[in-house]
């Protein structure tokens, strides 16, 4: 049954609006970060007359480092007391 606390499910609706603030936050950080490091490549292959190595270069190392961002941000929102199952 629906309630204002409970969802269809009876999970707290808190913690699902916890979870979905996590999630925003991890895709917005992956949009930004990358868009950065493409912005960055764009502007330097500009600059120094080249096609699209610094581009290339700049996306690849904008999404690794996207990734090592999230998966820190993730694991630092897991509790320090558990344990894997």
């Amino acid at each position: 049954m629906w309630n204002m606390m409970y969802g269809l499910e009876g999970v707290k609706m808190k913690d699902g609006l916890k979870h979905l603030a996590l999630v925003t936050q991890v895709g917005l950080t992956l949009l930004f970060i990358v868009a950065l490091f493409t912005i960055l490549g764009v502007y330097l292959d500009r600059w120094l007359g080249t096609r699209a190595i610094f581009t290339l270069l700049f996306v690849l190392v904008g999404c690794a480092s996207a990734m090592w961002v999230a998966v820190r941000s993730l694991l630092n929102t897991l509790p320090k007391d558990s344990e894997p199952k």
